[in-house]
């Protein structure tokens, strides 16, 4: 298996795969706690970017492209299945990303789902990656405060920043002149009281996507993901006709 891909959960005899792209600064395991809400015949993996976790000493990819580009191929590699692709925040274009790769190769996903995340042409404008580390910090406790105790700790700052900076410096100077709509349908999950993203720009998705996106909103402000993990999974189930036992 890849580096680029966690291995959460794999069966004898998976349905789909459910491959999950997490945010700036995130990991592969946030998504663990999904384990134990997902049906048994749907495979769990999760990118990991380098810099982190188990690849914490390889290098950093300030590049979103580029990062599609590693994810696209080692989802390449995987026996066939049915492919479900679900991003937050910078996971979102990474995820619509690798859904543009993939198509290009004839092999798209099934379904692609953007969490939290406005789409690339409607992002806004911002340099937070050349601005000093408070303003970093300060943006990031803007939109979770629960990591406060974190970011308090000067080891752990020192250990985490690198990897987030390059990871903002990936989203806020991706600009891809040429944004092809998906084939696969693209839905859109945001917060209610997500200050990041708003449902004016959740909608302009729709320019993404062949087929129209349903857009659902939950509960909570960016992070919503963490409180209430079976709501999500059941939204994602429904709307790939799993729980009707349907093939799209």
């Amino acid at each position: 298996m890849s580096a680029w891909l966690r291995v959460l959960r794999e069966g004898q005899r998976p349905r789909a795969r459910l491959v999950c792209l997490p945010h700036a600064g995130g990991s592969a395991s946030f998504f663990r706690p999904w384990l134990a809400h997902l049906p048994g015949d749907i495979d769990l993996l999760a990118v990991q970017y380098p810099g982190r976790e188990e690849r914490f000493n390889e290098a950093h990819i300030p590049c979103l492209a580029t990062l599609a580009e590693h994810i696209s191929q080692a989802l390449l590699t995987l026996p066939a299945l049915p492919l479900w692709l679900f991003g937050h925040s910078m996971g979102a274009a990474l995820a619509y990303a690798v859904g543009a790769v993939l198509e290009a190769g004839g092999v798209g996903p099934d379904h692609v789902f953007v969490s939290a995340h406005a789409p690339p042409h409607r992002q806004p404008a911002s340099d937070l990656h050349r601005q000093d580390d408070s303003a970093l910090i300060a943006d990031i406790l803007r939109q979770d405060a629960q990591a406060a105790d974190l970011w308090a700790n000067p080891q752990l700052r020192t250990l985490f920043l690198p990897a987030l900076r390059s990871d903002y410096q990936a989203i806020e100077t991706w600009r891809p002149a040429n944004l092809q709509p998906l084939t696969a349908p693209l839905d859109v999950l945001l917060a209610r009281d997500d200050a990041e993203v708003s449902l004016e720009q959740a909608r302009a998705w729709a320019d993404l996507s062949r087929h129209t996106p349903d857009i659902r909103q939950f509960d909570g402000d960016h992070f919503y993901l963490k409180h209430q993990p079976r709501p999500v999974i059941d939204h994602l189930l429904q709307r790939t006709a799993y729980l009707q036992g349907d093939a799209r």
